[in-house]
């Protein structure tokens, strides 16, 4: 199965989780380096899924951008990092029309339903 695009969008279960989670590493006890957006990728790099990007903002919402082979995949990734239910609770809706200008790609990638208005 070809793998496929996912937006997330992830909410913290409280208040508390939201400010663990946005505290810097070297804030924390005990302290940890922080890691390069190399680094980032590469533990966002799951066995069944991997996420592309994220957008976190003052909102108690954060955005994510993932590939993976179905939705469930998602959902079971974020279960294998203890963040689902534990830190975050999400809802993953898959994306049929993905375009990036940081892909920088010269494939021609973008899609359109084969009749209407829905894939």
């Amino acid at each position: 199965m070809e793998e496929r695009h996912f937006f997330a969008v992830h909410t913290f279960i409280s208040e508390e989780t939201r400010e663990a989670y946005l505290t810097p590493p070297e804030k924390r006890n005990p302290p940890e380096k922080r890691r390069t957006e190399r680094e980032w990728a590469e533990f966002a790099n799951g066995k069944y899924a991997r996420c592309m990007s994220t957008w976190v903002g003052n909102e108690e919402f954060f955005y994510c951008h993932w590939i993976a082979k179905s939705e469930q995949d998602v959902y079971r990734q974020l279960e294998e990092f203890d963040l689902e239910g534990t830190i975050l609770q999400t809802m993953v809706h898959e994306v049929h029309q993905f375009m990036s200008a940081y892909r920088n790609s010269s494939e021609i990638l973008e899609q359109f339903p084969e009749n209407g208005t829905t894939w």
